[in-house]
């Protein structure tokens, strides 16, 4: 994975590491020694220990004294971890991963539009309808991070407006779908209707109509896939 040229030692090892698990070019199992991740990453020590020990509470490595660090399997990943969805989606895992994201997303934030629908403030209602608005501007001008922004702003903010702090523990999984579906616009750039349908979720939940809030979630989701 690449990193932009002001990252730093410490960020470059833990993607280069990360990334052969994730890639398996480490499959699961793999025993690696410090000296051996060292001449892969191509860093100091002190830097890889402290990659290896975000590694392992990620679920990536298990370390043992006089052993090394184990590749862990994927089943013992952290999946709600920004980074390990990253590496995922930038590996051969990638249509795999947006499958498992298009479920959690199909689960969980249906609910939380209803939620936010039921439980907002007139702040929450406002700040909702300024950012679909910012939204559909960005559609109109073509603007791919003024939508990005937008897009990830409205989410959070249907979030906190659910105010359930276990269906936002998945949120940062959504911003990295979010944000893949950004990177990988068709051609033909923003779609106008999808700009539309964030707009009339946002007037959902600011009317308090907690099942045209979901259904409409539901549609914008479906049309991700």
């Amino acid at each position: 994975m690449s990193r932009s040229p002001g990252a730093s030692a410490f960020e470059r090892t833990l993607d280069r590491i990360g990334t052969e698990i994730v890639d398996g070019g480490l499959p699961a199992g793999t025993v690696c020694t410090v000296d051996e991740l060292i001449a892969m990453a191509g860093h100091s020590r002190s830097v890889v220990r402290e990659a290896t020990r975000v590694l392992s509470g990620m679920g990536l490595l298990a370390s043992k004294a006089h052993v090394g660090h184990t590749v862990q399997p994927s089943s013992s990943w952290d999946w709600l971890q920004p980074r390990v969805l990253r590496w995922a989606l930038a590996s051969g895992r990638r249509e795999s991963t947006l499958l498992a994201i298009r479920e959690l997303r199909t689960a969980t934030e249906p609910e939380s539009a209803r939620l936010a629908a039921e439980r907002r403030s007139d702040e929450d209602a406002r700040e909702l309808r300024v950012t679909s608005e910012a939204l559909r501007a960005a559609a109109v001008r073509q603007d791919p991070t003024a939508f990005l922004e937008a897009d990830l702003l409205l989410h959070r903010l249907i979030r906190r407006a659910a105010a359930n702090p276990i269906l936002d523990r998945v949120g940062d999984a959504v911003d990295e779908a979010l944000r893949d579906r950004v990177d990988q616009l068709p051609g033909d750039g923003i779609d106008h209707h999808d700009a539309a349908l964030h707009t009339d979720l946002a007037s959902a939940i600011e009317a308090q109509d907690g099942e045209r809030a979901a259904a409409t979630m539901r549609v914008i989701i479906l049309r991700t896939a």
